[in-house]
Protein backbone atom coordinates (compact mmCIF):
# COMPACT_ATOMS: atom_id res chain seq x y z
CA UNK A 1 0.00 0.00 0.00
CA UNK A 2 1.17 3.50 -0.93
CA UNK A 3 2.53 5.93 2.00
CA UNK A 4 0.13 8.77 1.80
CA UNK A 5 0.26 10.21 5.00
CA UNK A 6 2.14 13.17 5.70
CA UNK A 7 4.11 14.33 9.07
CA UNK A 8 1.05 16.60 9.64
CA UNK A 9 -1.75 13.98 9.51
CA UNK A 10 0.59 10.97 11.17
CA UNK A 11 1.28 13.84 14.54
CA UNK A 12 -2.17 14.02 14.91
CA UNK A 13 -2.74 10.29 14.81
CA UNK A 14 -0.03 9.55 17.10
CA UNK A 15 -2.19 10.16 20.14
CA UNK A 16 -4.85 7.64 19.31
CA UNK A 17 -2.06 5.29 17.94
CA UNK A 18 -0.12 5.06 21.33
CA UNK A 19 -3.42 4.20 22.61
CA UNK A 20 -3.97 1.78 20.11
CA UNK A 21 -7.35 3.47 18.83
CA UNK A 22 -6.87 3.59 15.72
CA UNK A 23 -8.35 1.33 12.44
CA UNK A 24 -6.04 -1.66 11.65
CA UNK A 25 -5.46 -0.31 8.32
CA UNK A 26 -5.20 3.39 9.60
CA UNK A 27 -2.38 1.83 12.57
CA UNK A 28 -0.33 0.09 9.49
CA UNK A 29 -0.42 3.57 7.91
CA UNK A 30 0.97 5.25 10.61
CA UNK A 31 3.22 2.54 11.46
CA UNK A 32 5.12 2.96 7.52
CA UNK A 33 5.22 6.78 8.09
CA UNK A 34 7.14 6.05 11.26
CA UNK A 35 10.00 3.74 9.00
CA UNK A 36 10.46 6.52 6.78
CA UNK A 37 9.98 9.62 9.09
CA UNK A 38 12.76 9.87 12.19
CA UNK A 39 10.89 12.85 12.87
CA UNK A 40 7.50 11.32 13.67
CA UNK A 41 9.15 8.43 14.78
CA UNK A 42 11.01 10.51 17.76
CA UNK A 43 7.92 12.29 18.57
CA UNK A 44 5.87 8.74 18.82
CA UNK A 45 8.72 7.41 21.43
CA UNK A 46 8.39 10.90 23.47
CA UNK A 47 4.92 9.88 23.93
CA UNK A 48 5.27 6.53 24.49
CA UNK A 49 8.02 7.13 27.63
CA UNK A 50 6.85 9.83 29.96
CA UNK A 51 3.00 10.04 28.80
CA UNK A 52 2.33 5.72 28.73
CA UNK A 53 4.07 5.60 32.43
CA UNK A 54 2.18 8.71 33.71
CA UNK A 55 -0.94 6.85 32.24
CA UNK A 56 0.10 3.55 33.85
CA UNK A 57 0.63 5.31 37.23
CA UNK A 58 -2.81 7.11 37.01
CA UNK A 59 -4.18 3.51 36.49
CA UNK A 60 -2.56 1.96 38.89
CA UNK A 61 -4.22 4.59 41.47
CA UNK A 62 -7.69 4.22 40.29
CA UNK A 63 -7.32 0.73 40.08
CA UNK A 64 -5.80 0.54 43.76
CA UNK A 65 -8.71 3.25 44.90
CA UNK A 66 -11.53 0.72 43.42
CA UNK A 67 -9.53 -2.30 45.35
CA UNK A 68 -10.10 -0.09 48.40
CA UNK A 69 -13.40 1.08 48.36
CA UNK A 70 -14.41 -2.50 47.31
CA UNK A 71 -12.58 -3.98 50.75
CA UNK A 72 -14.61 -1.12 52.61
CA UNK A 73 -18.25 -2.09 50.53
CA UNK A 74 -17.35 -5.67 51.27
CA UNK A 75 -16.71 -5.20 55.36
CA UNK A 76 -19.84 -2.58 54.98
CA UNK A 77 -21.33 -5.66 53.22
CA UNK A 78 -20.98 -8.33 55.98
CA UNK A 79 -21.25 -6.08 58.51
CA UNK A 80 -24.92 -4.86 58.00
CA UNK A 81 -25.45 -8.72 57.53
CA UNK A 82 -24.45 -9.36 60.71
CA UNK A 83 -26.36 -6.58 62.27
CA UNK A 84 -29.63 -8.03 60.46
CA UNK A 85 -29.37 -10.92 61.78
CA UNK A 86 -28.71 -10.19 65.14
CA UNK A 87 -31.63 -7.79 65.61
CA UNK A 88 -33.69 -10.18 64.00
CA UNK A 89 -32.08 -12.84 66.58
CA UNK A 90 -32.38 -10.05 68.98
CA UNK A 91 -35.82 -9.33 68.26
CA UNK A 92 -37.24 -13.17 68.50
CA UNK A 93 -35.55 -13.94 71.78
CA UNK A 94 -37.14 -10.85 73.08
CA UNK A 95 -40.17 -12.16 71.91
CA UNK A 96 -40.22 -15.42 72.84
CA UNK A 97 -38.14 -15.16 76.42
CA UNK A 98 -39.19 -11.34 77.32
CA UNK A 99 -42.23 -10.19 75.39
CA UNK A 100 -44.21 -13.36 74.99
CA UNK A 101 -48.23 -13.17 73.98
CA UNK A 102 -51.68 -12.78 75.58
CA UNK A 103 -52.29 -16.00 77.53
CA UNK A 104 -54.67 -18.51 76.09
CA UNK A 105 -57.60 -20.07 78.20
CA UNK A 106 -56.56 -23.70 76.97
CA UNK A 107 -53.23 -23.33 77.82
CA UNK A 108 -53.77 -23.43 81.67
CA UNK A 109 -56.07 -25.23 84.12
CA UNK A 110 -57.77 -23.17 86.78
CA UNK A 111 -59.34 -24.13 90.51
CA UNK A 112 -61.16 -21.28 91.59
CA UNK A 113 -63.50 -19.86 94.10
CA UNK A 114 -65.35 -17.21 96.31
CA UNK A 115 -64.79 -17.43 100.24
CA UNK A 116 -66.48 -16.49 103.03
CA UNK A 117 -65.63 -12.80 102.81
CA UNK A 118 -66.86 -12.75 99.22
CA UNK A 119 -63.44 -12.60 97.75
CA UNK A 120 -63.31 -14.69 94.48
CA UNK A 121 -59.76 -16.39 94.32
CA UNK A 122 -57.87 -18.20 90.96
CA UNK A 123 -55.56 -20.81 91.20
CA UNK A 124 -54.29 -20.85 87.46
CA UNK A 125 -51.81 -23.66 86.38
CA UNK A 126 -50.17 -23.85 82.68
CA UNK A 127 -50.08 -27.23 81.47
CA UNK A 128 -47.47 -26.39 79.58
CA UNK A 129 -44.33 -26.73 81.55
CA UNK A 130 -42.03 -25.38 79.46
CA UNK A 131 -44.01 -21.58 79.33
CA UNK A 132 -44.40 -19.08 82.33
CA UNK A 133 -46.77 -16.48 83.03
CA UNK A 134 -46.04 -12.78 83.83
CA UNK A 135 -47.12 -9.74 83.44
CA UNK A 136 -51.14 -10.07 85.35
CA UNK A 137 -52.97 -6.97 84.86
CA UNK A 138 -56.48 -6.69 86.41
CA UNK A 139 -59.03 -3.60 84.85
CA UNK A 140 -62.65 -3.17 86.84
CA UNK A 141 -65.17 -1.02 84.98
CA UNK A 142 -68.94 -1.35 85.48
CA UNK A 143 -68.92 -4.24 88.01
CA UNK A 144 -66.71 -6.08 84.61
CA UNK A 145 -63.59 -7.11 86.17
CA UNK A 146 -60.85 -8.54 83.22
CA UNK A 147 -57.81 -10.32 84.01
CA UNK A 148 -55.09 -10.65 81.57
CA UNK A 149 -51.19 -11.82 81.48
CA UNK A 150 -48.87 -13.10 79.17
CA UNK A 151 -47.07 -16.08 78.25
CA UNK A 152 -43.14 -16.70 77.46
CA UNK A 153 -40.67 -19.50 76.90
CA UNK A 154 -39.40 -20.36 80.70
CA UNK A 155 -35.82 -18.80 81.13
CA UNK A 156 -34.00 -17.20 84.43
CA UNK A 157 -36.54 -13.78 82.92
CA UNK A 158 -39.97 -15.52 83.79
CA UNK A 159 -39.97 -19.04 84.94
CA UNK A 160 -43.34 -19.18 87.43
CA UNK A 161 -45.81 -20.75 85.38
CA UNK A 162 -48.83 -19.95 87.12
CA UNK A 163 -49.98 -17.26 89.08
CA UNK A 164 -52.53 -16.50 92.27
CA UNK A 165 -54.84 -13.98 92.57
CA UNK A 166 -57.97 -12.72 94.43
CA UNK A 167 -60.81 -10.49 93.25
CA UNK A 168 -63.19 -8.81 96.16
CA UNK A 169 -66.52 -9.32 94.72
CA UNK A 170 -68.15 -6.09 96.09
CA UNK A 171 -69.86 -4.65 93.47
CA UNK A 172 -68.87 -6.85 90.91
CA UNK A 173 -71.62 -9.15 88.56
CA UNK A 174 -68.80 -10.60 86.79
CA UNK A 175 -65.07 -11.35 85.93
CA UNK A 176 -63.64 -12.96 82.89
CA UNK A 177 -60.03 -14.30 83.07
CA UNK A 178 -58.04 -14.01 79.61
CA UNK A 179 -61.57 -13.53 77.58
CA UNK A 180 -63.21 -16.51 79.41
CA UNK A 181 -66.13 -15.98 81.82
CA UNK A 182 -65.17 -17.56 85.18
CA UNK A 183 -67.92 -15.40 87.77
CA UNK A 184 -71.08 -13.82 86.64
CA UNK A 185 -74.37 -13.04 88.55
CA UNK A 186 -73.23 -14.76 91.81
CA UNK A 187 -72.28 -17.99 89.88
CA UNK A 188 -68.64 -19.15 89.95
CA UNK A 189 -68.21 -20.74 86.18
CA UNK A 190 -66.37 -23.79 85.19
CA UNK A 191 -64.32 -24.41 82.02
CA UNK A 192 -66.82 -27.14 81.09
CA UNK A 193 -69.76 -24.81 81.19
CA UNK A 194 -67.84 -21.97 79.49
CA UNK A 195 -67.29 -24.68 76.87
CA UNK A 196 -71.00 -25.91 76.99
CA UNK A 197 -72.44 -21.92 76.62
CA UNK A 198 -69.48 -21.45 73.74
CA UNK A 199 -70.90 -24.17 71.38
CA UNK A 200 -74.51 -23.23 71.63
CA UNK A 201 -76.00 -22.72 67.81
CA UNK A 202 -79.27 -21.23 67.01
CA UNK A 203 -80.30 -24.03 63.96
CA UNK A 204 -81.06 -27.69 64.37
CA UNK A 205 -79.75 -28.37 60.61
CA UNK A 206 -76.31 -27.01 61.13
CA UNK A 207 -74.73 -30.26 61.38
CA UNK A 208 -70.92 -29.29 61.99
CA UNK A 209 -72.44 -27.22 64.82
CA UNK A 210 -74.52 -30.38 66.37
CA UNK A 211 -71.33 -31.88 66.28
CA UNK A 212 -69.76 -29.48 68.82
CA UNK A 213 -72.59 -29.49 71.02
CA UNK A 214 -72.04 -33.10 71.33
CA UNK A 215 -68.04 -32.80 71.90
CA UNK A 216 -69.31 -30.04 74.65
CA UNK A 217 -71.55 -31.79 76.79
CA UNK A 218 -69.55 -35.21 76.37
CA UNK A 219 -70.64 -37.27 73.71
CA UNK A 220 -67.19 -37.59 72.66
CA UNK A 221 -65.89 -38.43 75.81
CA UNK A 222 -67.67 -41.88 76.20
CA UNK A 223 -66.87 -45.20 74.84
CA UNK A 224 -70.07 -45.72 72.66
CA UNK A 225 -70.22 -44.68 69.46
CA UNK A 226 -72.82 -43.13 67.80
CA UNK A 227 -74.04 -41.70 64.36
CA UNK A 228 -77.19 -38.96 63.95
CA UNK A 229 -80.18 -37.97 61.83
CA UNK A 230 -81.99 -34.96 61.73
CA UNK A 231 -85.56 -34.42 61.21
CA UNK A 232 -85.79 -30.84 59.85
CA UNK A 233 -88.15 -30.69 57.04
CA UNK A 234 -91.01 -29.91 59.71
CA UNK A 235 -91.71 -29.20 63.17
CA UNK A 236 -90.92 -30.83 66.05
CA UNK A 237 -87.73 -30.28 64.88
CA UNK A 238 -85.51 -33.54 66.55
CA UNK A 239 -82.29 -34.78 66.70
CA UNK A 240 -81.32 -38.88 66.99
CA UNK A 241 -78.30 -39.96 68.37
CA UNK A 242 -78.20 -43.88 67.11
CA UNK A 243 -75.46 -45.37 69.60
CA UNK A 244 -73.04 -48.20 68.05
CA UNK A 245 -72.46 -50.19 70.90
CA UNK A 246 -73.94 -52.73 72.77
CA UNK A 247 -75.23 -51.91 76.15
CA UNK A 248 -75.80 -54.19 79.16
CA UNK A 249 -78.76 -51.90 80.59
CA UNK A 250 -81.03 -49.55 79.60
CA UNK A 251 -78.91 -46.86 81.36
CA UNK A 252 -78.80 -44.96 77.81
CA UNK A 253 -82.62 -43.97 78.42
CA UNK A 254 -81.18 -42.40 82.31
CA UNK A 255 -78.32 -40.71 80.74
CA UNK A 256 -80.01 -39.30 77.54
CA UNK A 257 -83.27 -38.16 79.42
CA UNK A 258 -81.51 -36.45 82.63
CA UNK A 259 -77.79 -35.54 81.26
CA UNK A 260 -77.82 -35.33 77.44
CA UNK A 261 -80.74 -34.39 76.13
CA UNK A 262 -81.60 -31.61 78.75
CA UNK A 263 -78.37 -29.87 77.71
CA UNK A 264 -78.36 -30.74 74.05
CA UNK A 265 -82.17 -29.14 73.81
CA UNK A 266 -80.64 -26.49 75.75
CA UNK A 267 -77.72 -25.46 73.18
CA UNK A 268 -79.90 -25.69 70.29
CA UNK A 269 -82.38 -22.82 69.86
CA UNK A 270 -84.78 -24.52 67.77
CA UNK A 271 -84.24 -27.66 68.39
CA UNK A 272 -87.72 -29.35 69.76
CA UNK A 273 -86.64 -33.09 70.53
CA UNK A 274 -83.95 -35.07 70.85
CA UNK A 275 -83.75 -38.62 70.43
CA UNK A 276 -81.76 -41.72 70.76
CA UNK A 277 -81.75 -45.55 69.81
CA UNK A 278 -79.39 -48.31 71.56
CA UNK A 279 -79.56 -52.36 71.64
CA UNK A 280 -79.63 -54.07 75.14
CA UNK A 281 -79.18 -57.80 76.29
CA UNK A 282 -82.34 -59.13 77.74
CA UNK A 283 -83.18 -63.23 78.01
CA UNK A 284 -84.01 -63.44 74.36
CA UNK A 285 -80.81 -61.85 73.54
CA UNK A 286 -80.26 -58.06 71.99
CA UNK A 287 -83.27 -56.12 72.01
CA UNK A 288 -83.37 -53.02 70.14
CA UNK A 289 -84.34 -49.91 72.04
CA UNK A 290 -85.36 -46.13 71.75
CA UNK A 291 -86.62 -43.08 73.26
CA UNK A 292 -87.34 -39.55 72.73
CA UNK A 293 -87.27 -36.29 75.30
CA UNK A 294 -89.12 -33.02 74.29
CA UNK A 295 -88.84 -29.82 75.25
CA UNK A 296 -92.06 -29.80 77.00
CA UNK A 297 -90.83 -32.74 79.20
CA UNK A 298 -87.34 -31.29 79.72
CA UNK A 299 -88.86 -28.32 80.68
CA UNK A 300 -91.50 -29.99 83.20
CA UNK A 301 -88.44 -31.80 85.25
CA UNK A 302 -86.44 -29.03 85.29
CA UNK A 303 -89.61 -27.15 87.17
CA UNK A 304 -89.29 -30.19 89.45
CA UNK A 305 -85.40 -30.10 90.31
CA UNK A 306 -85.35 -26.18 90.52
CA UNK A 307 -87.85 -26.40 93.24
CA UNK A 308 -85.86 -28.99 95.01
CA UNK A 309 -82.39 -27.44 94.86
CA UNK A 310 -80.57 -24.07 96.75
CA UNK A 311 -80.77 -21.81 93.47
CA UNK A 312 -81.27 -18.25 93.67
CA UNK A 313 -84.55 -16.93 92.72
CA UNK A 314 -83.63 -15.39 89.46
CA UNK A 315 -82.70 -18.66 88.01
CA UNK A 316 -86.23 -20.74 90.07
CA UNK A 317 -87.47 -17.85 87.77
CA UNK A 318 -86.48 -19.36 84.26
CA UNK A 319 -88.73 -21.71 82.71
CA UNK A 320 -87.05 -23.73 80.19
CA UNK A 321 -83.59 -25.18 79.87
CA UNK A 322 -83.03 -22.90 76.68
CA UNK A 323 -83.43 -19.84 79.43
CA UNK A 324 -80.40 -21.29 80.94
CA UNK A 325 -78.01 -21.56 78.27
CA UNK A 326 -78.31 -17.62 77.07
CA UNK A 327 -75.57 -16.81 79.60
CA UNK A 328 -72.49 -18.88 80.73
CA UNK A 329 -73.95 -18.69 84.58
CA UNK A 330 -77.00 -19.80 83.62
CA UNK A 331 -75.56 -23.01 81.68
CA UNK A 332 -73.23 -23.55 84.85
CA UNK A 333 -76.36 -23.68 87.11
CA UNK A 334 -78.31 -25.75 84.48
CA UNK A 335 -74.80 -28.19 84.28
CA UNK A 336 -74.88 -28.28 87.94
CA UNK A 337 -78.64 -29.35 88.18
CA UNK A 338 -78.90 -32.31 85.86
CA UNK A 339 -75.30 -33.82 87.01
CA UNK A 340 -77.32 -33.44 90.48
CA UNK A 341 -80.12 -34.67 88.93
CA UNK A 342 -78.53 -37.73 87.54
CA UNK A 343 -76.81 -38.88 90.44
CA UNK A 344 -80.34 -39.07 91.64
CA UNK A 345 -81.12 -42.01 89.26
CA UNK A 346 -77.81 -44.02 89.05
CA UNK A 347 -74.88 -44.33 90.77
CA UNK A 348 -72.72 -41.28 90.62
CA UNK A 349 -70.34 -41.58 87.53
CA UNK A 350 -68.77 -38.02 88.16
Amino acid sequence: MRNDLTCAVVRDLLPNYVEGLTSEETGQAVERHLRSCPDCAAKQAAMVGPELASRLEEERRELDYLKRVKRRSGFRLVAAVVCTVLVIAGGFAAKIFLIGTPIQPQTYALRHYVDEENVLHLMIDCVNSGMAYYGWETDEENGLVEIFGRTVTVSPFHDEGWGRLTVPLEGVREVRLCGDVVYQDGVVVTSAAMHRHEARTPYAGDAPALGRVAEAVGLDDQTWGYTTELTTSARPYRWTINFQSHWGDTSADVFMRYYYGPQILALVDNLDEVGWTYTTATSSGKTFCDGVLTLEEADAHLITILAQSDCGEQWKALKSVKDFAATPAGMQVLYDLVREDLSLQVAPVF
